[in-house]
């Protein structure tokens, strides 16, 4: 069976890009095919996963706006028939996790999070994903 393939995506306005840098190196250590690009809209967010076809999508936010694009990037992979699990990172306000749940993000990594756990975590959705469509 082939690497898992994750998208890990940030707004191209948001210079903070250290922690992404970061979750991208562990991911490859673990053995996963980490794309790291930036988006401007939800909408590119969805495209370049499916073009990508990958297994996981991890979005950075650091400076907020992640329920409207979480609510957009569900709602375009539901409309494409793509399920993609997608993990949500950085500064997450605690009162914005019920709508990103409501919104089907799998998982909101904090930051301080062991890097084994996070690579774990996304191993783990990557592989639940590829047993319900059969391995690559």
């Amino acid at each position: 069976m082939s690497a898992a393939r994750v998208l890990l995506t940030k707004s191209f306005i948001d210079s903070h890009d250290r922690a992404i840098k970061t979750i991208a190196i562990a991911l490859r250590e673990a053995g996963m095919e980490a794309i790291l690009v930036d988006y401007e809209t939800p909408e590119q967010i969805v495209a370049t996963a499916i073009d990508e076809d990958v297994d996981v999508v991890g979005i950075s936010f650091m400076s907020g706006g992640q329920v409207p694009v979480c609510e957009a990037v569900m709602a375009g992979l539901g409309a494409a028939g793509a399920a993609i699990p997608v993990v949500v990172g950085g500064t997450i306000r605690p009162f914005d996790e019920p709508a990103l749940e409501a919104a089907g993000i799998s998982r909101i990594v904090r930051g301080g999070e062991p890097l084994a756990t996070v690579a774990a975590e996304f191993e783990r959705l990557a592989g639940a994903k590829r047993a319900t469509e059969g391995a690559r």
